[in-house]
């Protein structure tokens, strides 16, 4: 078994290793053209006029000066550089006659376009590949027909991608488009959803939406034709965790415990219990830096073990937070004034958390590691970290 897993071990390294240098030629070469020929895509104002209305969230600036001494950001993310941060164009707005795809999230033309708005903002071209250019979506988008009518209002909130940070930052929060006032004279809008439902959207949907909504199941993988479909775009892009101010206003007033932030828990996220395969983010010398993280009082915490509710109070009262890149520092958006502290895998820039941790006025340090793939095991220089912690806590 052990030499198996040597050579299993081998084969991942070296495909690593690999990845960073064919990407750009597999992308012009295989990845454009294709994304051009099956899954062509056009806008709502392409679509249905410039006048078509649009129910839109005031845009927001904040200053990024982190950035000047980051390292080079991953290449799906080099838009993202720069002294400011501004958010897209996020809006809601009213379609007829649209197609929909509930496990993609992709809404169809009555030309079978997909709508652009349906899609994660500059979402890279190999996570689209990978999740839509396969025989069964394409078959879908050109000829199969719709199961099922939708009438009256409907809307919807899950999409690509399908993450755990995802659920949490770039799904869920499309639903509190759905507050807006001009909505609140309708008698029902079917709130589309897709098993399986992740404990996030069971928690979280409920308390986000207004009563007007109701959850609608469909099945995953067909058609559906919407009569009139309130289409809301993503609060979030590609590589950045930024949510408007106006949407953690609204989370916080529904999800946060009913009393003050005891603010005295310094948390370690832990990754261990998920290091059985080859590609899980734990970090390798974890036991010498717990032993660092200690003397400052930090705690170990395995957040498998603990529900959304137990680790909303968790957060809650964090003083500072220290993790390795991965859906655990999500928690953070429950966080009040929080120090965090990113233990980056790649020698590139990882910018979803930083992005986040500005938007909630979080203060954020991070330390790279030198591995090609975010998805591998990797060591953390516990010097470096004893060097930040000690800037905030004092000596340990």
């Amino acid at each position: 078994m052990s030499q198996k897993k040597t050579i299993r071990q081998k084969i991942e390294e070296i495909s690593n290793s690999i990845k960073p240098i064919v990407r750009p030629g597999y992308s012009w070469l295989v990845l454009n053209p294709a994304i051009k020929l099956f899954l062509g895509a056009t806008t709502v104002e392409q679509e249905y006029g410039s006048s078509h209305k649009k129910l839109r969230l005031q845009r927001e600036t904040v200053s990024t000066p982190e950035v000047k001494i980051m390292p080079p950001f991953d290449d799906p993310f080099k838009y993202l550089k720069g002294e400011t941060y501004t958010t897209h164009d996020i809006f809601s707005t009213v379609v007829e006659g649209v197609l929909y795809e509930p496990g993609n999230g992709i809404v169809l033309t009555k030309s079978r376009q997909i709508l652009a708005e349906s899609m994660y903002p500059n979402m890279d071209k190999i996570t689209i590949a990978g999740a839509l250019l396969n025989q069964n979506f394409v078959l879908k988008k050109f000829f199969e027909k719709p199961v099922e009518t939708i009438s009256g209002y409907s809307s919807i909130y899950q999409g690509l991608p399908n993450g755990y940070y995802h659920k949490f930052i770039d799904l869920v929060p499309r639903c509190f488009l759905l507050n807006h006032p001009e909505y609140a004279d309708i008698e029902e809008i079917k709130l589309l959803q897709a098993e399986p439902l992740a404990e996030a959207e069971t928690l979280l949907v409920p308390k986000l939406i207004p009563s007007n909504i109701r959850l609608t199941r469909l099945t995953p993988g067909r058609l559906y034709y919407l009569e009139k479909l309130i289409l809301p775009t993503f609060l979030t892009q590609f590589g950045s965790g930024y949510l408007p101010s106006s949407y953690i206003e609204k989370l916080r007033s529904v999800c946060l415990p009913q009393r003050s932030s005891k603010r005295n828990r310094r948390i370690y996220i832990s990754r261990a219990k998920s290091a059985s395969g080859l590609k899980k983010r734990h970090i390798l010398n974890e036991q010498e830096l717990f032993d660092a993280l200690n003397k400052f009082g930090f705690e170990r915490y395995y957040l498998e073990d603990y529900t959304l509710e137990e680790k909303i109070e968790l957060f809650y009262d964090a003083e500072t937070v220290v993790g390795a890149y991965g859906g655990g520092i999500t928690h953070i958006l429950f966080s009040d004034q929080v120090n965090v502290l990113e233990l980056q895998i790649m020698a590139k820039m990882q910018t979803y958390y930083y992005y986040l941790a500005k938007s909630l006025g979080h203060n954020f340090q991070f330390i790279c590691s030198d591995k090609s793939n975010n998805r591998e095991n990797f060591s953390v220089d516990v010097s470096k970290v004893v060097q930040i912690l000690n800037e905030w806590h004092g000596k340990g």
